[in-house]
């Protein structure tokens, strides 16, 4: 219970920093110095949500984990040919495949404000990161 508590709040607290900085602090900056204030906004910005998600992660790591456990029981009930260990593995790595994209999404206005080359940097090692995520999860390592 101490777990999730921790885990949710740490979440929710990156959630609304992303919130007010992608929605509210970069297009104020933008709207009044368009080439000043948006790298040290986004860097603040940028901190302040990393550092509130990173803190979050293993609490995202275990719910992922539980997620999957349900998820795999579910198809392979009704698939019976299906080994469970398989089909876990196999969503496990669908469900970090996801999340990492859903970080990248959430990550990538934030680093396009302090430089476009940044993101697309990022963009190359998110891809190469799902991919080495679903090769392994579907070759059984």
């Amino acid at each position: 219970m101490l777990l999730g508590r921790f885990f949710q709040r740490n979440l929710s607290a990156a959630l609304l920093i992303w919130l007010f900085g992608v929605l509210v602090f970069i297009p104020i900056a933008l709207g009044i110095d368009p080439a000043g204030l948006l790298l040290p906004c986004s860097l603040i910005i940028l901190l302040g949500f990393s550092f509130f998600l990173f803190r979050g992660l293993r609490g995202l790591r275990d719910v992922l984990d539980a997620a999957s456990e349900v998820l795999a029981y579910k198809w392979a009930r009704r698939r019976r040919r299906s080994r469970l260990e398989d089909v876990e593995r196999k969503v496990r790595a669908a469900l970090y495949s996801a999340t990492i994209l859903i970080f990248y999404l959430l990550y990538s206005p934030l680093l396009a404000g302090i430089h476009p080359s940044i993101n697309g940097v990022a963009v190359i090692l998110v891809i190469l990161g799902v991919l080495s995520i679903l090769f392994r999860g579907l070759a059984g390592e």
